[in-house]
């Protein structure tokens, strides 16, 4: 189990050249970035930019979740509550927590390792987010990022902006998901797991007058 570290704004260390590096991945909206995980002591490096359109999201992942991907690869996978997103990226083997910089803003996010040229990720998120109720931490070997929804039940069609969206089914599961979460958190005597709804689930941020702030 790898240690735990709190969003690191700022972040400095010294070069290590047995320091795995690593390159980001994107769509074609930013064609300096890469779509792999990489060594340093690689002698050469993929630049393959992602395809102009960006896929809808369909694939599911471990534990179902959503999966973005590009070229056969899972870049990352994520997944929605009512009040947060999370996102789940395998960094290559070694990697170490003091070994990354994370930094979440209220509409962005940037992450990699401290010792690369460039950002495995530095996007737009999929909506606002509260930062300072944000957070990341490596266990096991996976990276996991939560980012604290501003607007709590809103449904984000994508983690990251332009990182391809939701099919209409899938965003129509999701919408029923929170949908559920909210009614439960708000009738906690109640069952709803076996709920259905009769016609389009409604929004969950905004039915009968908005979701409560417990």
């Amino acid at each position: 189990m790898e240690e735990q570290n709190g969003v690191q704004r700022q972040s400095n260390s010294a070069h290590d050249p047995a320091t795995p590096s690593l390159a980001p991945s994107s769509c074609s909206s930013w064609p300096r970035q890469h779509t792999s995980w990489e060594s340093s002591t690689s002698e050469s490096s993929s630049t393959t930019s992602y395809p102009t359109a960006c896929s809808v999201i369909t694939p599911k992942g471990k534990e179902g979740r959503l999966k973005f991907e590009y070229d056969g690869r899972t870049i990352y996978e994520w997944e929605q509550t009512l009040e947060d997103v999370s996102i789940y990226v395998t960094p290559p083997s070694g990697v170490k927590a003091s070994m990354l910089r994370c930094t979440i803003a209220s509409s962005h996010l940037t992450l990699g390792l401290k010792e690369a040229g460039h950002p495995f990720i530095d996007e737009a998120t999929g909506g606002s987010v509260k930062a300072a109720e944000s957070f990341w931490t490596l266990e096991d070997g996976e990276l996991h990022v939560l980012l604290q929804k501003a607007k709590k039940g809103e449904v984000w069609p994508s983690a990251l902006a332009g990182r391809g969206s939701l099919d209409p089914v899938t965003s129509e599961s999701v919408r029923k998901q929170l949908m559920l979460e909210r009614f439960q958190e708000e009738n906690p005597g109640f069952d709803f797991s076996n709920a259905e709804f009769n016609g389009a689930v409604p929004d969950p941020e905004t039915f009968l007058g908005g979701v409560k702030y417990i």
